[in-house]
C-alpha cells in the first residue's frame, strides 16, 4: 500500500503494517522507553540524551527507521517514557537535538558491572578489568569493575558532564553495520 511500510517484526500471526506516522510516534516511545530505562537513575537529563543517541546513531549505521531494529536484547525498555524523554527522543530522532557523544554505537556502566572477585557468569566481561573513579563494591571500598568485549576496540567517546562510573560511551569502527 502507498505510504506504507511493514515493521518487519512479524509480531503474532502476520507482520503489523504501519504508516509512517504511526511508526515515527512509536520510535519517539520506544527510543524514550530505553532513555529512562538504561539512564533514568543516572543524574540529570545529559545521560538520557547520551543513550538515546547511541541508538539514533546505530539506526544511521544499520540504515533502519526502526528503533526496535537496533536495540539489542541487553538493552533495558521495562520502564514507561516520562514527558521529558518523549520529548527527548522526539528531538533526537529529529536531529534537533546535538549528539553529546559524537557518534556514540555503544555504552555501559562501569558501576553495576561485576567487580573483581564477584560472580561472572552471563555478562561480557571480556574487556577485563578496569579502575573507574567512584566505582565501589558492596563496602563502599574502591574496586575494579570487568568491561564488556567491545571496550577493547571500540573508540572511546567520552561525554562531558557524564562521570565514567556511571556510563562509558564506544564507538564502533567504520562506517558500516553496527553489532
Amino acid at each position: 500500500m502507498a505510504g506504507q511500510m511493514t515493521d518487519g517484526l512479524g509480531r503474532g500471526a502476520k507482520a503489523h503494517t504501519l504508516t509512517a506516522r504511526d511508526l515515527a510516534a512509536r520510535n519517539v516511545h520506544d527510543l524514550a522507553r530505553v532513555m529512562v530505562t538504561e539512564a533514568g537513575g543516572a543524574p540529570g537529563e545529559k545521560a538520557q540524551i547520551a543513550v538515546g543517541w547511541c541508538l539514533k546513531n546505530r539506526m544511521v549505521r544499520n540504515g533502519t527507521d526502526n528503533v526496535e531494529r537496533v536495540w539489542s536484547p541487553a538493552f533495558q525498555h521495562r520502564k514507561a517514557a516520562t514527558a521529558m524523554a518523549l520529548q527527548d527522543a522526539a528531538g533526537i530522532l529529529a536531529g534537533t537535538i546535538p549528539d553529546p557523544t559524537a557518534g556514540a554505537t555503544h555504552f555501559y556502566t562501569p558501576s553495576i558491572m561485576p567487580k573483581e572477585g564477584e560472580s561472572t557468569q552471563g555478562v561480557d566481561v571480556g574487556g577485563g578489568l578496569e579502575s573507574v573513579p567512584g566505582v565501589t563494591d558492596s563496602t563502599g571500598k574502591p574496586a575494579k569493575n570487568y568491561a564488556p568485549s567491545f571496550a577493547l576496540t571500540f573508540t572511546p567517546k567520552p561525554v562531558e558532564g557524564i562521570p565514567e562510573r556511571t556510563f562509558k560511551f564506544y564507538q564502533q569502527p567504520g562506517s558500516g553495520y553496527v553489532r
